[in-house]
């Protein structure tokens, strides 16, 4: 009885190890990986406006490095986000970066940027992203 109760222990120890490491681990930003496609901010905006499902089959959780001009920089609760102009004026590819990889950009500059793509929902999304240099 006494060795199943320090088994117990050990394993509910170990648990709790693994636990607040997964729980405190930051998210990989795209930086740190290689781009899966490179493509136009415009390119792949028209991809999921044309066909959403074969876009999304193709870039969702992938890394994609866009480039274009940048349209508007939002600045919110510590996230930044960049939309870069994608010809429609209702839509836009939208980057979003974290409190310490927020680039230092201007609207209109032309920039060139990656981050794992997240879908479609009027507007084409990338999560924690990083400038391409």
């Amino acid at each position: 009885m006494r060795k199943i109760l320090l088994l117990v222990l050990v394993l509910a120890v170990i648990g709790a190890g693994v636990a607040y490491r997964m729980w405190t681990a930051k998210p990989e930003i795209a930086a740190s990986k290689a781009a899966d496609v490179s493509v136009p901010a415009t390119q792949l905006y028209k991809a999921f406006v044309a066909d959403e499902a074969a876009a999304g089959a193709r870039y969702n959780d992938k890394v994609v490095q866009v480039s274009g001009h940048v349209r508007e920089i939002h600045k919110e609760g510590g996230r930044t986000s960049v939309s870069l102009e994608t010809g429609d004026p209702l839509g836009a590819v939208v980057c979003e970066f974290n409190a310490d990889e927020a680039p230092e950009l201007t609207n209109s500059d032309t920039v060139a940027i990656k981050g794992f793509c997240a879908g479609y929902n009027l507007d084409v999304l990338l999560q924690r992203c990083s400038v391409v240099k």
